[in-house]
Parts: C-alpha cells; structure tokens; sequence
C-alpha cells in the first residue's frame, strides 16, 4: 500500500506531502490543477526518464518520495534482501533526487540504487494506467500472466516454472560434460600414464629418509671403519687391552671383597662393564666387517633418491603428497571410466523431465485456450456496463518454443467497434479505455495481490451518467481486495471515496501553487456540487451531492 508522497520543487510545486489511505482514494480538482502531478511524481519514482524540466524554476533540484507498506508482501521483501536493501518494519522508502545538470540519484531505504535496479525492486508494486509505458496490459509479457491469473492456472505454471528449472539444470550438466568429452581420452591416457608411473616406483613412507642416511654412512664409509676398527682393537685385539686390564681389575676386586664386602658392589660394577664393553667390542668388529662389503651400493642408493626426486618435482614434495596424488589419479580415472555411463543416465533423466514437461505444457495450453475463450466473453459484456459497448475482445493463443511458462503465446486483441478488426491492444486502446478494460479483468479476476497498488488516471474519460455509476461501483469493488487511487471529473466516481484528496492550483504572489489536501466530509459535498454543477454551486447541487453520499 502506498502511504504517502512528499514532492520539492516538482514542476509547479514547492512542496507537498499527500497521505493516502487503504481501499479507495479518489483524487479531483478543477481541469488544470495539477491532478496529473501525482501519477507523474509516481513514474518518476518507479524509475522513468527524467529531466530538468521536471525541475521548478528557479530551483537546481527536486525531491521525490514514496512510502510503501509491504508488510504484507513477502516476495517483495524477499526480492529487496536479495538485491541488498534491508526492510525493517514492513516499510518501503523510494526516493528519487532530480538535479539540473540532468542527472539524478535513487535511494531504497536510505541505500544508493541504480535505475535498473529501482526497477527490479519496485516491479509489480503500482499498476498505473494512463497513458504512460507503466501500462502493464500494453506489454505483450504479461498478457499470459493475466489469462493464467483469470483461469487459476496457478498450480500448473508453477509445476511448469519448477520442470523447466530441473530441466535447464540436467541440460546445463549435460553440456558441461559434452564440452568435457574433447579431449578426454587423450587425458585418460596421459593420466594412466602418471599412475603406472607412481605405482611402478612402489614407493613407501619415510624411504627417502632412510636413503638418505644410508647415503651418509657409504660417502663415509673408511672413516666409520677406522674409528669402529681402532675402537674394537682398542677394546679387545691390543696387548694389553682394554678389556685385558679391566677383566684382571675386577677380579682384584672380586677377590678383596671377600675380605672386605664393602667392595662387593664396586667389583659386581666392574664386571657388569666388562661384559657391556665385550658385547660393544663384538659390535663394532661387525660394523666395521660390514662396512665396504658392497662397492656398488652408493650409485643404487644414488638413483632410487633420483628417482623419487624427479616424482616429488611432478606430483609433490614428499612421498606423502605423491601418494595422495595417485588417490586422486585413480578417483579422476574412475570417473572418466564412468563418464559415459553418467552422460547417458543424465539423458535419460532429461528424456523422463521433458516428457512430464511437455505434457503438463499441452495441459495448461488446453486450459489457457478455454480461459481464453472465457475471458473474451466476460470481458466483453462487463465492457459494455463500462460503456465500451461494441467492444471486442480476443485472447489469441500461438504457440512457441517450450519455456518456464509453457508452449504458448498469449496476445490480447482489442477493438472498440464491432465493424472493426480486432488489434493489438498497445496500438488501439486509448488510455481511458485501457483503464476500463484493467479495471473489469482486475474485477474478473478478483486476485488480493498482497499490497499492490493501482492507480487509475480518468478512467471515467468519455463517459456519464449510468455508465458512470457502474465504473464508480466497479472501482470501489476492486479497492475491497487492493488500494486504488483514482483521478475522476465524475461525481459518481468521486462519492464512492474512503479518502477524498482535492487538488487545488492558486496564484500567490506572482507565484503558482499546487496542494492537495484530504476533504472532510462537509468539504465532500462541496466538492461534488463543484463536479456536478460547475463554478455555480446551488443549492439544488449541494442537495445532489448529499445525496450521493447518502445525506
């Protein structure tokens, strides 16, 4: 719902702030008062063209503002979100600044918008009709909408939008896996290739480490067999060894503590240590034979390092890494093994969606055509209570590529004289009768759309007296179920109002001055005797306007 508009130095208008209410509000004044100014502020705010010359004169820019009520209207807020704009409060602030130079600036809920996403996030908020490019019946896209919206088609598109969605998905995978295909098999090849590769080294967790150690000990191989020689010759092959002495030491010793036991313990420590440095004796006279007993040990250990040396430079700096690494040659194997299993189950699921998407197609297209049948024949006698009276009407059905809507095309046809052919309804509707024909397919359709606001500029052109009552009552219904602001010259339209806003144009001090103020009920009368009689107000017209409003 809109809550109101406040406009600076728009057009002819310093400044006004114009509060609306819920159902109807009907907006009069005299022929040149400026009535217009509010659907025009409107567009604008939505995002039209500007220019400078919607600036007032002598000012550099102009402020336009509307706040929304959509409190009501989940998808809006949702769509809000996801372009970056919070909502807190259920509260929808447009602003739009107008600068001289010609540029402008637009702001949702106090955050910089461009122009295309001001229209991304204020569509299907207002449905203005007049003659402007906000016309929503003009456009060819929605015409499918407002047929499936009469029908009740709803169940069905949405079955058809969530097919097609799934659809272009598995179509999407298809193509990724299609494109994929070039080359595949010389990728297959070059990957079984680093797999025999890594598998045939038989590598295995710490080897290098271990390689490298036992590199160090063969480039040292003499100087480790010296010191281990010299240390057993000195332990045990010398006269007199080291062993020799300390053997004969510890039976000394053995021998005086069994004068003295105090001397037990230092003879068992000797002795203990004969026999440890006997077995490190034996030790080092192993080591030292088995060092050098193999010459071409060191160029074996040389190229196995080599060898995993140039692995880790192709596939990671650490066995860990290249085994790793042929998981994920195996895995990228397997799954070109299975590629071709996986592009024909990925067919035969395309196959089973496009069946059930076409024959959910062919469904609503066979409920459509009845819709449309429908729609024509309401429409053309509700148009005659509207005083189109030789109106025709048709919704035109063709057909086209299959999409999230379904296989048709949906063109609405309109001619106001039955002699006359029937033509697309942008090229033969005037703006009056296009207001007409909105308000009866809005009536037909009787949809609460959650918040939306329509606005209808003389929708009442052309027309009186009985015909006249029935638009009013027409207009009112519609407000049950939606706000609508409506600007009328006509009294029958005007009386049934929830909120009359009068607009007014003056001339103060060489200076013109628009305002629009909201009419009390003794001001209602007034103003209805001013539609129903002209500048002279009598008291037979005063009579006739408390009459419409059931005085």
């Amino acid at each position: 719902m809109l809550l109101g508009l406040n406009l600076r130095n728009f057009t002819v208008i310093d400044e006004i702030a114009v509060s609306f209410g819920p159902g109807l509000n009907i907006v009069t004044g005299e022929t040149g008062a400026g009535k217009s100014v509010i659907v025009d502020a409107i567009n604008v705010i939505l995002g039209d063209t500007v220019s400078p010359e919607y600036i007032k004169t002598g000012r550099e820019e102009a402020h336009l503002e509307a706040l929304f009520d959509i409190s009501g209207n989940s998808q809006l807020g949702e769509r809000l979100e996801s372009l970056g704009f919070s909502v807190t409060g259920g509260e929808l602030l447009i602003k739009r600044v107008i600068y001289r130079k010609g540029r402008s600036r637009a702001f949702i809920n106090g955050g910089i918008a461009t122009i295309p996403i001001l229209g991304q996030a204020s569509e299907g908020i207002i449905d203005i009709f007049s003659q402007h490019e906000h016309q929503s019946l003009l456009k060819s896209d929605n015409h499918i909408r407002v047929l499936d919206e009469f029908g009740g088609h709803g169940e069905l598109v949405s079955g058809q939008r969530e097919l097609y969605g799934r659809y272009r998905e598995v179509s999407r995978e298809i193509e990724k896996l299609a494109a994929a295909q070039k080359g595949l098999y010389d990728k297959e090849d070059f990957l079984k290739f680093q797999s025999a590769e890594i598998d045939d080294a038989l590598l295995r967790e710490g080897e290098d480490e271990e390689l490298e150690d036992e590199k160090k000990r063969l480039l040292n191989s003499e100087r480790l067999h010296t010191a281990a020689l010299g240390a057993y010759e000195t332990l045990y092959e010398n006269e007199p060894s080291l062993l020799g002495s300390l053997s004969r030491l510890s039976s000394d010793i053995k021998d005086a503590a069994r004068i003295d036991p105090a001397l037990r313990q230092a003879g068992e420590s000797l002795e203990n240590a004969t026999l440890q440095l006997k077995d490190s004796a034996f030790i080092l006279r192993d080591y030292a034979s088995g060092l050098g007993s193999d010459s071409g040990r060191l160029e074996v250990v040389e190229s196995r390092l080599q060898e995993i040396k140039d692995l880790k430079r192709k596939y990671g700096d650490s066995i860990g890494k290249i085994l790793v690494k042929r998981e994920e040659i195996g895995k990228e194997l397997r799954n070109i093994a299975g590629f071709e299993g996986e592009l024909d189950r990925l067919g035969r699921v395309l196959e089973k969606i496009e069946t059930e998407m076409r024959s959910g197609a062919d469904k609503l297209s066979g409920q459509r055509k009845e819709s449309a049948l429908r729609l024509a024949k309401s429409l053309e006698r509700d148009l005659k209570e509207v005083g189109i009276k030789g109106a025709r009407f048709e919704a035109v059905i063709g057909e086209k590529d299959i999409s999230a809507d379904g296989i048709d095309d949906v063109s609405f046809l309109f001619s106001a004289n039955p002699d006359e052919t029937p033509k697309p309804l942008a090229r033969v509707a005037s703006g009056g009768e296009l207001s007409r024909i909105m308000l009866v397919l809005k009536e037909l359709i009787s949809k609460e759309d959650g918040g939306s606001v329509i606005i209808f500029d003389e929708a009442d052109s052309g027309i009186g007296g009985a015909v006249a009552e029935t638009v009013g009552k027409k207009i009112k219904n519609l407000s049950r179920t939606c706000q609508v602001i409506c600007i009328t010259h006509l009294p029958q339209v005007a009386k049934f109002a929830d909120t009359h806003l009068l607009v007014t144009k003056t001339l103060e001090d060489r200076k013109t001055q628009v305002r629009i103020r909201s009419l009390g009920r003794d001001e209602r009368i007034s103003e209805l005797a001013r539609m129903i009689g002209g500048i002279n107000i009598t008291e037979k017209t005063i009579a006739a306007a408390k009459e419409m409003l059931g005085n």
